[in-house]
């Protein structure tokens, strides 16, 4: 009997381990009903493991739930990936920090990110990856053009009239996409949510609308099969499909318009993206992210006493039920619109690193998630 139980004891420990130092292997059930969190532009700029706990430590203490970490753009692969062939092996080391020999950038390594997604789990803190695909791809195609393969695979996949997108009416998008989140959808507790991005991409006519709610449906489902949600931006969610789509994909609503310069661009946009209301009406839950009150670009003049001080007056009189970056007067209060998050963009080179970037953005994260602290 002595020796039944001991054999009993000694799995339910080994258990016990498997699951603390494997978050993959985890459910994630903290989340709830309210998400308030921090977008974290780690494409543009380089945030080292420490910094990136440094946020954390910062949400949990205001009361938010959750990070997302944008990991790629067009400037930046910020995280290991043997499909891009930037893994640690081929490396170069300074101190803690691994940079890629042809590109000179920093990025994190697979460890690196485990041991974050890890450290948020544990403090309350959802950390939600992000694989921009499949528009804002241009470090994608530079990584892969450094081998014979990886340039035939650009030649399939990249859309040479889009904006530094690939072509997601092709099928080898798909299966290339599905390749490279493979290398990170196993690191997520389960029930967790993965960011594909999905942003700023070519969607001109009804062709268009379709073959791009075919691609996210796709994605969607292979989330999906690895026992995660999945997130994305609103631009491709227009008004003649949204009910085509997939409606357990949680939406960053950030633009109706998208913020574009070029007047017949900016008038097609209004005129084809759904609105958060429709979006919620339609069954969607999405996360108010209005680029007017809650993005904060890395520029010294967003950081000036008077900068700082006119932002906190302007998010006094800012709710998440105010999702129009053009004015206030668009008010959406459904309950499918389960919270707000404030975002940091490196829109400039080099002025800002981890280190510089933390001391002028922290203050911004702590004023937006103490609003919300108790909703």
């Amino acid at each position: 009997m002595k020796i039944k139980i001991f054999i009993l004891f000694t799995i339910l420990v080994v258990i016990s381990l498997i699951k603390t130092l494997s978050p993959g292997l985890n459910v994630y059930s903290d989340r709830s009903n309210k998400m308030y969190g921090v977008n974290l532009d780690c494409a543009r700029v380089y945030h080292s493991p420490d910094y990136i706990k440094k946020y954390i430590n910062d949400i949990h203490d205001h009361g938010g739930n959750y990070i997302l970490l944008h990991l790629n753009d067009n400037e930046r692969f910020g995280v290991e990936s043997s499909t891009l062939g930037q893994t640690v092996d081929n490396a170069k080391i300074v101190g803690n920090t691994y940079y890629n020999r042809d590109t000179n950038l920093a990025f994190l390594s697979k460890n690196q990110l485990l041991d974050i997604i890890d450290y948020g789990y544990t403090h309350k803190v959802e950390v939600i990856p992000e694989i921009d695909v499949p528009g804002h791809a241009q470090s994608i195609f530079k990584l892969l053009s450094y081998t014979d393969n990886g340039k035939q695979i650009v030649d399939k996949i990249k859309n040479p009239d889009g904006y530094n997108e690939m072509y997601y009416q092709k099928n080898e998008t798909i299966d290339f996409c599905k390749t490279l989140l493979n290398e990170y959808v196993d690191m997520l507790p389960k029930n967790s949510y993965f960011s594909i991005g999905g942003d700023e991409i070519s969607v001109d006519n009804q062709k268009n609308e379709n073959d791009v709610v075919n691609y996210i449906n796709k994605m969607d489902d292979y989330i999906n099969s690895h026992g995660l949600n999945m997130m994305m931006w609103n631009d491709s969610f227009h008004k003649s499909v949204i009910n085509k789509y997939n409606k357990n994909i949680l939406i960053n609503y950030w633009s109706l318009s998208g913020e574009v310069s070029d007047k017949d661009e900016y008038n097609k946009n209004v005129h084809l993206r759904a609105t958060m209301t429709e979006l919620n009406r339609a069954g969607f839950k999405t996360i108010n992210c209005n680029n007017y009150y809650t993005y904060i670009i890395l520029d010294k003049s967003s950081f000036t006493k008077s900068s700082f001080n006119t932002w906190k007056n302007e998010l006094k009189a800012w709710n998440p039920s105010i999702w129009n970056d053009e004015h206030n007067k668009d008010i959406d209060k459904s309950k499918n619109n389960i919270g707000a998050s404030i975002s940091a963009w490196g829109e400039t080179n080099g002025q800002y690193n981890d280190v510089k970037t933390y001391n002028a953005f922290s203050p911004f994260v702590r004023i937006f998630l103490d609003k919300f602290k108790n909703r």
